[in-house]
């Protein structure tokens, strides 16, 4: 578990780091990236090797925002998709960690209601 959530890390890093830096470029160089076929190469390019890091269909899905003239330009397309697949992958990691959910939800309220009871006795004290 803890080799995956290293690899997770790399990726999501290396996916963000990719995004902004595309993202960047795609605003800075906006006259170079806005010529047809220069502009459409690299955003190809880009979401390739995105999807390459992420496998996320949705993510892809919403890189290809970036084909819209003047719309995919303004807007950190790749930035803002990478943010949602980090998100998405960090909220399904989070729901199977335990086998067990009912022994989980039990050991939970357990120790919320004694840390309740402790501090009740040292306020009575």
């Amino acid at each position: 578990m803890a080799k995956e959530d290293a690899s997770f890390g790399r990726r999501a890093f290396t996916a963000l780091g990719i995004s902004i830096i595309a993202d960047g470029l795609d605003y800075f160089a906006a006259p170079l990236f806005s010529a047809p076929l220069i502009g459409d190469v690299f955003d190809t390019v880009v979401t390739s090797l995105l999807y390459s890091i992420t496998k996320s269909k949705l993510s892809t899905a919403i890189n290809l925002i970036e084909f819209i003239p003047f719309v995919g330009d303004f807007i950190p397309v790749y930035t803002l998709s990478t943010l949602v697949w980090i998100s998405k992958e960090l909220k399904n990691s989070t729901k199977i960690k335990y086998k067990d959910q009912a022994n989980r939800d039990s050991r939970i309220t357990n120790d919320v209601v004694g840390t309740i009871q402790r501090r009740l006795t040292q306020q009575t004290e």
